[in-house]
């Protein structure tokens, strides 16, 4: 069968060399607030009862209340002794914010906003008053309340994407249930039309840095997978791809997947790799994911979607990262790309336009049909290609009631913190002030430190260089302590004893296998033998095996964290690790000792070429 002319592509990507056709800059302070709410709106029509869900014209960019009008990427240091010189960064201080949308974080210091972020009351209560003034129906059936709510998703669909700073014209989000399954989606849609290339699969490349989910790819590309094991092997690739072969052979199909943000130590992965993969000639047919779920939490993405020509292919989000509720995700997709996923075989209910179950097996997919026609049509615009690519891709109802959260979700975010780059500002600094007073925590009885903190650049002691510092760090914090005679505290037992003091943060492996061992320092041999000794992933885990840490312990702020947290945090790893003259830090059943894994059997283990190729 003769693919569509669309599906070229394949075998020549071109190349533009034309700058975006609009400017568009897709800060969140451009983006004009919703008047207000409704209240008791009747049924009597869609367009009423979407009153106030409309999305808004672009207002003319403003600097925002106490906005420095300097870039918020590098930011000054705070100090540690004077924590009242944080400057404000929100039209109100953070602690009146707390005060009044945040009762439920009261009871305890709330330091796993990476794992999700904490939902503002008046997003709940503005939601359930939307739930009660008005009647939803399926998006699915043709009812006024149908209308009412497919109208709405369609609204909250484009807010989102101006929420991110994605031109709608140019990017099309489908909803997910959270970012694994956006991943998912699109490493299916790369398994299926690879059946139909020359070589019957598709290469695929990821950093290793790469959350679990990203790394679960590498099965479904029938075994031709590269973790690359640093930045420098990504830079190598992207200048020459020569020695990765099958990244690039003709007829091919290939995906590069990284993350913005590392989910264990918050650093941040260059964006520059997006413009040099989509510049380069022999990569043109290697598409891009960029795993956007920690970097979007605290980070502003216009300049990840600015430049439509240097934007990821697809990007995948956590949207409850960003609000706390509700629990959805999405997939944010370069519609100049979105035919890739457009040719996957698998469809659900409301993806296909006609179906044949009666003789001859055959199916229309909404988002095949809108691809092929857009790219067959010369007469219609370039920003108009897929306009719906999102109806072939969301199989069966959405939540819609969830995405009506999100609308809500999206305005009191705004309301409260004003734009992504205030809360940018604000967790970048709160970050540097909590690494500051970590690194100053001594054992007086030798003056060791209790803290190894784990930063790319921390072994060359340029630590302080990179907190404060929104290009290569965001607001994570990633440790291990240390007991005065330089022998590691069980994470799990750090984890156990927070939670006892009612401080909330993760331990363990932080879905970062690649990252978390590299960071670790550990060979293969080492994992291999650990894996011997009975260490898995959760908490039950070892978390110390022959003097090494199988994890860590990641504090990571949000956006209506304060000084007084990270102080009750401070206090409590200093009143409970640091070692008097005849203490010592808890112990731990969780540890192995050298003894025990120098009993275990080796397994039979063929050397790697590096740490993550093992994972």
């Amino acid at each position: 069968m003769n693919r569509p002319s669309f599906l070229t592509r394949l075998s020549g990507r071109e190349h533009k060399e034309k700058s975006s056709a609009v400017n568009h800059s897709g800060s969140d302070a451009n983006l004009a607030p919703k008047r207000r709410l409704w209240r008791q709106r009747s049924l009597a029509s869609p367009s009423s009862a979407l009153q106030g869900l409309q999305t808004l014209p672009p207002s003319p960019p403003s600097t925002p209340r106490h906005s420095p009008k300097s870039s918020p990427r590098t930011l000054p240091t705070p100090s540690p002794q004077n924590p009242a010189s944080l400057p404000p960064c929100y039209s109100r201080p953070v602690e009146a914010i707390r005060e009044e949308q945040y009762p439920h974080m009261n009871n305890g210091v709330y330091m796993d906003h990476s794992g999700t972020t904490i939902y503002a009351r008046a997003t709940v209560e503005r939601f359930a008053q939307r739930m009660y003034s008005n009647l939803y129906g399926n998006p699915h059936s043709a009812s006024e309340p149908a209308k009412i709510s497919g109208l709405m998703v369609d609204s909250i669909r484009e807010k989102t994407l101006r929420f991110f700073g994605a031109d709608p014209r140019h990017f099309d989000l489908v909803f997910v249930s959270n970012a694994t399954a956006a991943i998912k989606l699109v490493a299916d849609a790369f398994r299926d039309l690879s059946e139909q290339t020359r070589s019957g699969s598709f290469w695929y490349g990821y950093h290793r840095d790469s959350h679990t989910s990203l790394v679960g790819v590498r099965e479904l590309a029938s075994g031709e997978h590269r973790c690359f094991g640093s930045d420098a092997e990504v830079e190598a690739w992207l200048d020459n791809p020569d020695p990765y072969p099958d990244s690039h052979r003709a007829g091919g199909l290939a995906l590069f997947a990284y993350p913005g943000q590392s989910n264990l130590t918050g650093r941040r992965l260059p964006l520059s790799w997006l413009r040099k993969l989509r510049a380069s000639k022999p990569l043109r047919n290697t598409y891009s994911l960029f795993d956007a779920a920690a970097l979007a939490m605290t980070s502003p993405m216009a300049h990840v979607f600015a430049d439509v020509d240097a934007a990821p292919d697809f990007t995948c989000v956590s949207l409850y990262k960003i609000f706390g509720f509700p629990d959805l995700g999405g997939l944010i997709i370069r519609k100049d790309s979105g035919h890739i996923l457009a040719l996957r075989k698998y469809f659900g209910g409301g993806t296909v336009s006609l179906v044949s179950t009666i003789g001859s097996a055959w199916h229309m997919s909404k988002g095949l049909d809108t691809a092929h026609t857009n790219a067959e049509d010369n007469n219609k615009s370039e920003s108009s290609h897929g306009s719906r690519l999102h109806e072939g891709l969301e199989d069966g109802t959405l939540p819609f009631h969830s995405i009506l959260a999100l609308g809500e979700a999206i305005d009191v975010h705004r309301e409260l913190f004003g734009s992504m780059d205030n809360i940018a500002r604000h967790t970048l600094l709160l970050s540097r002030y909590l690494y500051d007073r970590m690194v100053s925590l001594r054992h007086p009885v030798n003056g060791r430190p209790l803290c190894k903190i784990y930063t790319e650049e921390e072994e060359e002691g340029e630590g302080k260089e990179v907190y404060g510092n929104g290009t290569k760090q965001g607001a994570t914090v990633a440790f291990n302590l240390l007991r005065a005679d330089g022998t590691y505290v069980s994470y799990a037992a750090i984890e156990k004893l927070a939670n006892d003091s009612k401080i909330y943060v993760r331990s363990g492996g932080i879905c970062c296998p690649g990252g978390v061992f590299t960071a670790l320092q550990y060979e293969p041999w080492q994992l291999n033998r650990a894996r011997s000794a009975g260490h898995h992933c959760g908490s039950d885990g070892l978390s110390v095996i022959n003097e090494l840490p199988t994890g860590v312990v990641r504090a990571s702020l949000g956006a209506m964290s304060t000084v007084k947290e990270v102080d009750a945090f401070v206090s409590f790893l200093r009143d409970t690790f640091i070692e008097e003259a005849g203490t010592r830090a808890q112990e731990s059943s969780s540890n192995i000792s050298p003894a025990v894994v120098s009993s275990v059997p080796e397994p039979g283990f063929e050397h790697q070429a590096s740490t993550c190729e093992s994972v």
